[in-house]
């Protein structure tokens, strides 16, 4: 009884050490030159370096294992022994587009190593140690998997030309579709809620709240409409508010009336947003047909919301008479797209990891992400189809894709830089997922082009 006791007890304060050895491991890793200026055929080479691990601790008994994937559809793994620097691997990339390159320690046996505790960053491994990051090969050569819908302007230009019939926002009633709700805060405080329409043509709102700093000076402020990620979220009244802008926090999902009671919160998640499963925006059914895709509302949303928020600041003396900002991250970039391509009068578009971008990539054998599959009525939705249908004037940023994010691919937001025309601007980090970017120095590049390109027409 004894011997077993005190097995156990050796047995635990062996995996204590264990843990607490890697607690604070971080695998970081970048490659010998610019991550997205490689040709077609270069060597690609990753160095990686172990840091948060005591420079006098044994790592013989570890290694360094690899998995690399590509658009170019090559798979590889291998092993190295673990060291605190001078690890190498090396690669190439077989035609236009991406690798993605995973690393993890392991020990022995050839397990992963699992720290004592969860780390604070998804991208460094969060229980496991671990680098996700990747490079690029020819991205300007990158084009959309699959091409744009024949009619994809005429099918916008008649809903849009619906949408403006029949829901109306202009300077004159824009104020109808504002609450002010303001409280001892120092910036004003409105419910919003403009008419628009849903999936099949349901009468829905366009929804959220909008700030506005107290005692702004004339002309001061821009005007930003802003989009949230994938998820249900409840609406609350903001917390604080952005001292630069006039802003429009947009609910994805439309929800009206904003204060909800238990009861009516419950009842529109199952009726309107679940009304077709347990998540929304996935099922291939509607997604097959334009008018019933769950992002068809979205978007008409994201078009009524922007066009309040056009209307409204004209009659304020705080806007600044010439900025009108689209910006938000996944699916809020997807939003965020969507509202620059659709509405009149946006100057700005800033945008991080946008989300369903290059759905077709799959089609040409490219890694995809977690995402919806591809289907006819999404590509009415698709951002690198929306891309060129954003004026060349608008100022279009798209702030951070991460090398290592495969919920929305690297190479789907090369596609999307790709096809938009005039301004443009896209910065890649290394060693980053869709959430997280990883401590310290990041190894990251970015591609501008700053001279517009005129450009008429469009699907608006």
């Amino acid at each position: 009884m004894y011997s077993a006791i005190l097995a156990l007890a050796v047995c635990g304060l062996s995996a204590v050490a264990h843990g607490g050895m890697w607690d604070d491991a971080v695998v970081a890793g970048e490659t010998d030159a610019p991550p997205c200026s490689y040709r077609v055929g270069q060597p690609v080479r990753f160095g990686f370096s172990l840091t948060g691990v005591p420079d006098d601790a044994d790592l013989s008994p570890y290694r360094l294992r690899w998995r690399r994937r590509g658009d170019d559809g090559v798979k590889d793994e291998g092993s190295l022994p673990l060291a605190h620097s001078g690890m190498t691997v090396e690669t190439k990339i077989g035609k236009p587009g991406f690798v993605h390159l995973e690393a993890w320690i392991a020990d022995g046996d050839g397990k992963p190593v699992r720290r004592g505790k969860k780390g604070p960053r998804s991208c460094t491994g969060g229980e496991e140690v671990r680098f996700t990051g990747g490079a690029g090969a020819d991205i300007a050569k990158i084009v959309p998997g699959t091409p744009a819908p024949k009619d994809f302007a005429a099918k916008w230009k008649s809903a849009l030309s619906r949408l403006r019939r029949e829901k109306p926002v202009t300077a004159a009633n824009a104020a109808s579709f504002a609450k002010d709700v303001t409280g001892d805060g120092g910036f004003l405080v409105f419910e919003v809620a403009v008419p628009s329409f849903g999936p099949d043509w349901t009468p829905c709102h366009a929804t959220g709240y909008m700030t506005i700093p107290k005692n702004a000076s004339p002309k001061s402020l821009k005007a930003k409409v802003s989009f949230d990620g994938y998820g249900i979220y409840r609406p609350g009244r903001p917390p604080w508010c952005d001292q630069e802008s006039i802003e429009l926090h947009v609910n994805a999902h439309g929800f009206f009336p904003l204060a909800m009671t238990d009861a009516e919160f419950a009842a529109f998640e199952r009726d309107v947003i679940k009304r077709r499963g347990d998540g929304y925006g996935f099922n291939d059914e509607d997604n097959a047909v334009f008018e019933r895709a769950y992002f068809f509302g979205m978007a008409m949303r994201a078009v009524s919301a922007t066009t309040f928020l056009r209307e409204f600041v004209r009659t304020r003396p705080e806007w600044d008479g010439r900025t009108l900002q689209t910006t938000g991250g996944s699916q809020g970039g997807l939003q965020a797209v969507w509202a620059a391509a659709l509405t009149k009068g946006v100057t700005e578009m800033r945008i991080h990891v946008p989300w369903c971008c290059d759905l077709g990539g799959t089609d040409a054998g490219r890694m995809g992400g977690w995402r919806p599959a591809s289907r006819p009525g999404l590509a009415y939705f698709d951002p690198v189809n929306m891309a060129p249908h954003i004026p060349a004037s608008v100022d279009k940023v798209v702030f951070r894709s991460a090398l290592g994010d495969y919920i929305a691919p690297p190479c789907t937001h090369a596609v999307l830089y790709n096809a938009m025309k005039g301004s443009k601007e896209i910065r890649f980090v290394q060693g980053g997922d869709h959430y997280d970017d990883p401590p310290g120095r990041l190894q990251e590049q970015t591609i501008r082009r700053s001279a517009p390109s005129p450009r008429k027409g469009g699907a608006r």
